[in-house]
């Protein structure tokens, strides 16, 4: 393996030598490429002279052909090989490092199965990466993040001078099919290496391959790191135009961060039961843990904010003792079962069960605060309180969790985990319980619920709707300085102009504009009308509600002054939402809802209920929540009583068939915190973990209106 040992920011700056064997190298490739199609082509491949100008490093333009007119992604493009050398294409790198690392599968050339050609290292559950790639540059994590004894950036905090940070200039794949025109693919998990294979090795006993029923789901992990910031061609102050939230924007044509891929996470398909895996990354032959990126070249609008401003900012919004801080509690409490439980101490057996654990924890909050001389909240608790009350939370099937499909096999799991691993949970109740820890995670939820809605509004207000990578400094608040920076910048290696324009336009426009705009983003349609839907139904009887949908449809009409006046009180979470663009779809909610008579007096009462446990608990309710609401409330109307049993399933034994949590999902808000109609983003560093908790509509939305107020 040949790199360069050039700093990252700097992979560019070679010397003449290295520059003319690059280009060397560049017409030996373009050679083999050509005896390659003449091979495997019966027609005799011609000389695409935009082929040799693309291996070649100094074919840039305006002193180059292009060979096509559609722009690379950002991160640049990769030339991809099979394993005997052969050539395939060249791709985006990132495409290559979000579908072929270790444990990555997918269908590509000539439709047939791929995968990364890694091997097993000398550490379990890493793969050796150096077999699969030829790297163009790589760099020390220490050299990247100055100053850092940990990196803050993935649950690992690994150690930054144990890291080296690779970027690859060829991908090498192979095709794992075997028998009849290759249709059959072996999947096994390896328990030795802790990776997966597509065939028995001879050096690991066949009782430690667990065969699989098929590919398994990857998820590949990543941050991002702003290498250099390049030279500011602007600046332009923003204090005035955003109420103090934004000290200034800045453009810049030249920026650049690294994009750089720690881990994958497996979902893995056995006979017997689904389980998670992760793998990550090594360079054997460097004796190293390894990071694999690209270099994201482009045109950036960074924004900058002060840390003391934003404290002041959070600490007026944020109140003790109110739904938004009770919901910032569970989302730092889910974030951090996910980090210390099941990735650093590998205590969940796979990703889709650190929910259903989170939910229990849910389920005996309510019973902690609707229970007499008992704490009332799990974070007022402790774990000792919390175990005891397993057992009540599943006295016998189809009560409680089990209305939830919870078995007690599954509640026993789950004590045992906390007889295990007792300290770690203890000290994440207790970070959950401290107001200085909630105000510093409301602080990063704010951060980030901003750089999402910066992008989106950008989005919505570029005259072509272009869609825009975003960074923010997930370290800021590790960092010793007093600015907090994110920023947004074009999916377009080199850039096409769009930050530009979106910065010339945040010159141009009104005051209000801006701040508006960031506003607006978390006014989420689906939030608002989840919660009209909950207030029409609390409001009005069932009986009432089913006239009214019967009466819209057979006359056709489409308003209500019922709805309207629903809406009138959502308050200021909505103001930037129009009641004609919500109206369809309360329209639709309620007629799903209130379809027969019997639905729309049971959902009634379920809103009622919902209503109730808000107020008792000072959070947003789940449906176990409701779930177990309902189980205790007395219904006095003896037609709601026998839905509700035929929803619970009373008279059966067969636990898969109640759908009472189903028919509470109905109308319970599923947007708490974001989704995608408001805040969640495709791309986020934060993805396929929690999003979610790590976003707040309701926070960056009173923020914004706090700061219209001050004006």
């Amino acid at each position: 393996m040949s790199k360069d040992n050039k700093p990252l920011a700097e992979a560019e700056d070679q010397t003449q030598e290295e520059r003319l064997i690059a280009r060397l190298n560049g017409l030996i490739q373009y050679q083999d490429d050509l005896l390659d199609r003449v091979r495997r082509n019966r027609f005799s491949p011609y000389c695409h002279i935009p082929d040799l100008f693309k291996l070649d490093p100094e074919a840039t333009r305006p002193y180059s052909v292009p060979s096509t007119f559609i722009s690379e992604q950002v991160g640049g493009n990769v030339s991809v090989t099979n394993a005997s050398e052969g050539f395939l294409a060249n791709e985006p790198l990132d495409l290559m490092l979000g579908s072929f690392l270790p444990g990555g599968y997918k269908r590509r050339w000539e439709f047939e199965i791929w995968t990364g050609n890694f091997e097993p290292s000398s550490r379990p559950g890493f793969a050796d990466i150096e077999p699969g790639l030829r790297m163009r540059t790589s760099e020390s994590l220490n050299q990247i993040l100055v100053d850092t004894d940990e990196e803050q950036y993935t649950p690992y905090r690994h150690d930054p001078e144990a890291v080296e940070v690779y970027i690859p200039n060829q991908f090498i794949v192979w095709n794992p099919s075997v028998g009849e025109n290759g249709k059959i693919t072996h999947y096994y998990w390896d328990e030795v290496n802790k990776l997966v294979r597509n065939r028995n090795p001879d050096d690991v006993p066949d009782s430690a391959l667990r065969k699989l029923s098929g590919d398994p789901t990857s998820q590949f992990l990543w941050f991002k790191h702003l290498l250099d910031q390049g030279a500011i061609r602007d600046n332009h102050p923003l204090e005035e135009q955003t109420n103090g939230l934004f000290h200034s924007a800045t453009f810049s044509d030249d920026a650049v961060f690294l994009k750089t891929y720690y881990a994958t996470l497996l979902t893995l398909y056995g006979d017997d039961r689904t389980f998670s895996e992760v793998i990550r990354y090594r360079h054997e032959d460097d004796d190293t843990t390894a990071f694999v990126g690209s270099r994201e070249e482009s045109q950036v609008v960074l924004f900058d904010l002060e840390k003391s401003f934003l404290e002041d900012l959070v600490n007026q919004i944020l109140t003790e003792d109110t739904p938004l801080y009770h919901d910032l509690q569970f989302s730092l409490f889910y974030r951090l079962l996910w980090d210390r439980l099941f990735f650093q101490e590998d205590a969940l057996s796979h990703a889709f069960s650190v929910t259903p654990f989170f939910e229990a924890f849910v389920a005996a909050d309510y019973s902690l605060a609707t229970t007499s001389s008992m704490p009332d909240s799990i974070f007022d608790a402790s774990l000792e309180t919390i175990q005891d009350l397993l057992p009540s939370l599943l006295p016998r099937p189809n009560t409680r969790l089990g209305l939830l499909d919870y078995d007690e096999a599954q509640l026993e799991r789950y004590a045992t985990l906390c007889d295990d691993h007792g300290p770690t949970l203890t000290a994440i109740l207790e970070q959950c319980s401290d107001p200085d820890r909630i105000k510093t995670f409301a602080q990063h939820v704010l951060v980030h619920s901003l750089k999402h809605a910066v992008a989106s509004w950008a989005a919505e207000y570029s005259a072509g709707g272009s869609e825009f990578e975003a960074w923010y400094d997930v370290n800021f608040q590790e960092r010793d300085t007093d600015q907090i920076e994110l920023g947004i910048y074009d999916s377009i290696q080199g850039g096409a102009g769009v930050s530009k324009e979106i910065f010339d336009d945040i010159q141009a426009i009104d005051n209000d504009t801006l701040l508006t705009g960031i506003g607006a983003q978390g006014c989420c349609h689906i939030g608002a009308t989840e919660e009209t839907l909950l207030t029409v139904l609390r409001d009005y009887s069932g009986e009432y509600l089913f006239d009214l949908v019967e009466m819209t449809a057979s006359t056709g009409t489409h308003s209500s002054s019922d709805l309207r006046a629903a809406y009138d009180t959502l308050g200021a979470d909505y103001r930037h939402i129009d009641f004609e663009d919500v109206q369809p779809l309360v329209r639709r909610r309620l007629a799903s809802v209130a379809e027969t008579q019997e639905l729309a007096r049971f959902y009634a009462v379920v809103a009622d209920e919902y209503d109730a446990v808000r107020d008792r608990l000072k959070r947003t309710p789940r449906p176990v929540d409701v779930v177990f609401a309902l189980e205790d409330r007395t219904f006095f109307d003896t037609r709601v009583r026998q839905t509700y049993e035929r929803f619970a399933n009373r008279r059966s034994q067969r636990r898969d068939i109640s759908e009472l949590a189903e028919r509470v999902e109905e109308i319970t808000k599923q947007c708490i915190h974001a989704c995608p109609d408001c805040l969640k983003r495709h791309s986020c560093t934060h993805q396929y973990r929690y999003q979610e908790q790590m976003l707040d509509r309701r926070l960056l939305t009173r923020s914004i209106a706090a700061l219209e107020e001050n004006n």
